[in-house]
């Protein structure tokens, strides 16, 4: 099962696997996230929460775009594979002293 770069309007996507548009949300989480902690530092903010905001905004965005535009089911999972990266980055920054 080869993996496919197909086009979702003028946006690439992954497709031809299990969980492909998962992937494909976790890597626009990812670029959001990276983009928004790079002005974050110039502005002083912090950039990983910054990041996570974004991804989040982001996420939610596109799931509200979906449900009233494509006329899909909302899917929360999509939202969770959008913000998992910045997460996942906020997880190696911190880790447990966050919590202890």
């Amino acid at each position: 099962m080869p993996v496919k770069i197909t086009f979702q309007g003028v946006l690439p996507e992954l497709s031809g696997f299990r969980h492909a548009d998962k992937v494909t949300h976790a890597i626009y989480g990812a670029v959001i996230g990276i983009i928004a902690a790079f002005f974050a530092v110039k502005l002083g903010f912090p950039p990983y929460w910054v990041a996570l905001a974004a991804a989040s905004i982001a996420g939610v965005g596109k799931e509200i775009y979906d449900a009233k535009v494509g006329k899909v089911e909302w899917d929360i999972w999509d939202v969770l594979a959008t913000i998992s990266l910045p997460f996942i980055a906020i997880l190696f920054k911190y880790g447990s002293s966050t919590w202890t």
